[in-house]
């Protein structure tokens, strides 16, 4: 999260209280940052990667509620503005607790969602 602040704004007590509390970890010694700022160096291309095959990314949307086919397969997200979004694959960013919320309750006896139960979101992120 602190690589998304200018460096001029910050200061550097910021990173030391934040690089000390993830070596108190168990595998804090595993940490890495991105060569830039998570928006150019990772979120950018995968979105890039995604238009070039033909899709289309949509930011700063609220997704309101997954509609279900029959079948449980996606049949379209609902918005917060009322638009409709289809496709034949989707990606959805969001925190693991809005994701639970949103989650159709058809959907939370399977057990590749069931396994959402036990992730914990993680309010740095």
């Amino acid at each position: 999260a602190l690589n998304f602040i200018n460096p001029d704004e910050l200061s550097m007590q910021c990173i030391l209280i934040a690089l000390n509390r993830f070596l108190q970890e168990k595998h804090g010694s595993k940490m890495a940052f991105l060569d830039g700022n998570p928006p150019e160096r990772l979120c950018k291309p995968i979105a890039d990667h995604i238009e070039s095959l033909g899709g289309q990314v949509i930011l700063n949307s609220r997704i309101q509620k997954i509609e279900l086919n029959a079948d449980k397969s996606v049949k379209h997200f609902v918005l917060t503005n009322g638009n409709i979004i289809t496709g034949d694959a989707y990606v959805f960013a969001t925190p693991v607790d809005i994701l639970k919320l949103l989650l159709p309750e058809d959907w939370k006896e399977i057990s590749y969602f069931k396994k959402l139960e036990k992730l914990v979101g993680v309010p740095v992120i």
